[in-house]
């Protein structure tokens, strides 16, 4: 891990240990995927304690990481961890200090790990995260962990204080709610009618959608309407309906 300074304008205190393996200023995006200017970026805002979430990453994250491994995409894991304000406790915050110690070991820990907390996420009323012994448990699922390296970052909470610059980040996005995907500054659904997370196939269809030539070229030429606060609102019935009932999925 490198130091470096809290962010913000006027910012003061110990500089704060950030992961390897992360990128943008401070640190506070994990990407997974190839690198370069020219790689499409899809951004993937979550809450580790969301259910919808885990609905998401259950049904589509293996459609959605093999354009990644395929070299076709990057994903960039924005987090925040505003659940533990709305039901108390600290699971959004200790899964994200263990997600920042799991990146420190390399991008495919730090999509194992990741792939595992939503593959076991508990109750969203349950505070189960917020014990590091459970967080151990899910990691040693993982190919590669717990290393000691790991286990001692996670007990220590080394990652705390990135942690919480993270989720400042996320808070100061715009982004109201999670699940959120944005491929190139174009919503992804996530959910149907129904409320049911899209299969697989349904996510890489719009995925291959958003690829294709004609997407590019709309970018390229400045076409492409990219919708400001109403881009959540409308990318699923789902999340529109905990908006609406002024849930904790929509955390303003």
């Amino acid at each position: 891990m490198s130091r470096t300074p809290p962010p913000g304008p006027g910012a003061a205190g110990d500089p704060a240990a950030v992961p390897d393996h992360t990128t943008g200023p401070g640190g506070l995006v994990v990407p997974y995927g190839p690198d370069g200017d020219d790689v499409p970026v899809l951004s993937v805002y979550e809450d580790p304690r969301c259910p919808y979430c885990a609905a998401m990453e259950r049904s589509s994250d293996a459609a959605i990481r093999a354009f990644a491994d395929d070299g076709r995409l990057r994903l960039e894991y924005h987090f925040g961890t505003f659940l533990d304000a709305s039901l108390g406790g600290r699971s959004s915050r200790l899964a994200l200090g263990a997600l920042g110690a799991a990146a420190d070991e390399g991008r495919t820990v730090f999509k194992g790990l990741h792939e595992a907390l939503y593959a076991n996420q508990p109750a969203e009323s349950d505070d189960a995260y917020g014990d590091t012994a459970h967080l151990l448990v899910d990691a040693g699922t993982v190919a590669g962990l717990p290393s000691e390296a790991f286990k001692q970052a996670v007990g220590d909470r080394t990652c705390l204080p990135w942690a919480a610059a993270v989720a400042d980040a996320f808070d100061r996005s715009g982004v109201r709610g999670t699940p959120s995907l944005r491929l190139n500054g174009r919503s992804l659904h996530a959910f149907d009618k129904e409320d049911r997370a899209l299969p697989g196939p349904e996510a890489a269809r719009q995925i291959e959608q958003a690829l294709s030539p004609a997407a590019r070229s709309e970018e390229a030429d400045g076409r492409l309407s990219v919708p400001g606060d109403r881009l959540l609102y409308e990318y699923s019935r789902g999340f529109t309906r905990i908006c609406d009932e002024r849930k904790h999925h929509d955390h303003h």
